[in-house]
């Protein structure tokens, strides 16, 4: 187990280079028949996750980014995650891999030389992304632990994924469960909840967590509780895949199947809702996720935080709070 908050900028842009230069490579194993493949992403072919990594630079990294450095950590003026990342994908889907992949490192060497050129205070500036606010260095990160998980998607789809590297998988999953996990906290849904919930994780990026939720607040620390109302228990890599909605191919499908049935506006939020819902009943029923414990506080505990399919409401409270 890493502290992430031990690493510093050019830690993390040390990391995230390495990853990106591993990344590069799984690109050019990949053939034409793999780009067309079905990923556990809500229902997207392998060359539609690149156009998404590709896209969510400029749409949305950037933007946010920008903005916090000129000191306006507010949302922009459209910022409805699924349905800016789906139009820009849909933009895409006839483009030659080639050029996307060519897209994408022009925005990222774009991006990463903002982080490199920025100061050491610039990091720590305060941001706004769909869980509210943040900082820069969170930006960083959200970007980062996507394409972690992108790269999964890609070589999975395509039988080839040997697991997470622990050099940047450790430290990113401590963020996701210290940093990330706390900020999608609902404490109007917390009313009179007081509970402790172990996190025993395995793998590669294994370790202990305590969350804590206490008169309407919610932190997490790096250590096992003294005691606990909930144990949760799994393999890393299984519990963020589940928490970000990986599922079966062909739930993806079906969900895309049917993504109409609450219109087009929001289209992306019924394939996320079934592949999220369908990746987390999954998980438990198969036990790669088992949770011990109090089971009514387990349920108080999970419906008082935002889950990977609820973003866009998520986002639209975020920015009614201000």
């Amino acid at each position: 187990m890493t502290d992430f908050t031990r690493l510093t900028r050019t830690d993390w842009l040390g990391l995230a280079d390495a990853f990106y230069r591993h990344l590069d490579t799984t690109f050019a194993r990949l053939t034409a028949p793999g780009w067309e493949r079905h990923t556990a992403y809500v229902g997207w072919r392998a060359r539609d996750v690149l156009a998404h990594m590709t896209s969510a630079m400029p749409v949305n990294f950037r933007e946010v980014l920008g903005r916090a450095l000129a000191d306006n950590p507010s949302a922009p003026p459209e910022f409805d995650t699924f349905t800016r990342n789906a139009r820009e994908v849909r933009r895409r889907r006839t483009t030659p891999v080639a050029d996307l992949l060519d897209e994408f490192h022009r925005e990222l060497d774009a991006l990463l030389a903002t982080y490199r050129r920025m100061s050491d205070a610039e990091w720590e500036k305060p941001a706004w992304f769909f869980v509210g606010r943040v900082r820069v260095r969170t930006l960083f990160l959200v970007q980062l632990a996507d394409n972690v998980l992108h790269e999964r998607d890609l070589l999975a789809a395509n039988g080839a994924w040997r697991g997470l590297d622990p050099a940047y998988a450790a430290p990113l999953v401590d963020w996701f469960l210290r940093e990330y996990r706390p900020a999608t906290f609902r404490p109007e849904r917390s009313d009179g909840l007081r509970a402790t919930m172990r996190y025993r994780l395995t793998g590669a990026a294994g370790g202990e967590w305590s969350l804590t939720v206490a008169d309407g607040t919610c932190r997490v620390e790096r250590h096992a509780p003294a005691r606990s109302d909930v144990t949760l228990e799994a393999d890393a890599e299984q519990l963020f895949a589940a928490a970000q909605a990986r599922a079966a191919p062909w739930v993806g499908r079906l969900a895309r199947s049917v993504d109409w049935v609450r219109g087009p506006a929001r289209a992306e939020d019924v394939a996320a809702a079934l592949t999220g819902i369908a990746s987390l009943g999954w998980a438990l029923a198969l036990r790669r996720i088992r949770v011990t414990g109090n089971r009514l506080i387990a349920n108080r505990l999970t419906r008082a935080f935002w889950h990977f399919w609820e973003r866009t409401a998520m986002t639209r409270t975020n920015i009614a709070k201000g």
